[in-house]
């Protein structure tokens, strides 16, 4: 069973969708999985994190690893004007081994999407990303909306279960 089969079976009803923007492209990630969003921290360097860790942030107290996701999907990176910057904003994410943060350049709104809404994604093997890691896509005021789970993105790169006993 392909994920976008898997989603339309859990989303009978209808799930709400993050919308973003990363350089030039929208994606989306289930507001279920996320805990807040906020504006960007600066971030502490980690030994032995590497790209695209940007660092850890303290967000009252829990240690949260943040994550660059243009050089993740291979996006360039649209930083540089005072007005791109002011967009930006850090999704914090709840996931299983800990929870993490992923920089985007800008959150537009939350949508409902019905299970009919959300097409399959385009056979991807052999692009260098976890083929799990795309949900579906979804058209939206004409806009493509490519859903992904990021925790499946960056779970090689990045283990949040390991760094938080690093840490203690």
């Amino acid at each position: 069973m392909s994920n976008a089969e898997q989603l339309k079976k859990k989303i009978q009803y209808g799930i709400q969708i993050v919308t973003f923007r990363l350089g030039t492209e929208s994606y989306g990630v289930p507001v279920a999985k996320i805990r807040e969003i906020i504006r960007p921290m600066n971030t502490f360097p980690v030994p032995g994190l590497s790209e695209p860790v940007s660092g850890v942030i303290n967000l009252r107290g829990e240690i949260i690893p943040v994550v660059r996701m243009h050089p993740v999907l291979g996006i360039a990176d649209s930083s540089g004007s005072e007005d791109e910057e002011r967009k930006r904003r850090v999704i914090i994410l709840d996931v299983e081994s800990g929870g993490f943060g992923f920089i985007v350049d800008e959150v537009w709104e939350v949508i409902k999407v019905s299970s009919e809404d959300v097409q399959p994604p385009p056979e991807m093997s052999g692009v260098g990303i976890d083929v799990e890691a795309v949900i579906g896509i979804v058209e939206i005021s004409g806009k493509m909306i490519i859903c992904i789970e990021p925790q499946k993105l960056v779970g090689g790169i990045l283990n949040t279960g390991n760094l938080a006993i690093e840490c203690t």
